[in-house]
């Protein structure tokens, strides 16, 4: 028959409280990081967003668009509202 010893000396014997202690060290490391991360996140989205601004998606169309896109959207446009319908 098999016996199993279930003493405090077990843990001590294999480096339980150490093992229980690195582990809880990791955990909160990685608690702190996730949570300086999600602090600074605004920080850091104001400076991408000066690096790169966002387009006004109101604003008029650039001078860029050429008669063949407007009838592209024109023809886009009317086929949509064509599925609609159905």
């Amino acid at each position: 028959m098999i016996e199993i010893n279930l003493s405090v000396q077990n843990i001590l014997d294999g480096h339980g409280i150490e093992i229980a202690i690195i582990g809880m060290m990791v955990v909160f490391t990685a608690l702190t990081l996730i949570s300086a991360f999600i602090s600074l996140l605004p920080s850091v989205l104001r400076i991408v967003n000066f690096i790169y601004p966002i387009k006004d998606p109101l604003s008029l169309p650039d001078s860029s668009d050429t008669p063949k896109d407007e009838i592209l959207a024109a023809i886009g446009s009317a086929l949509h509202a064509a599925e609609i319908g159905k």
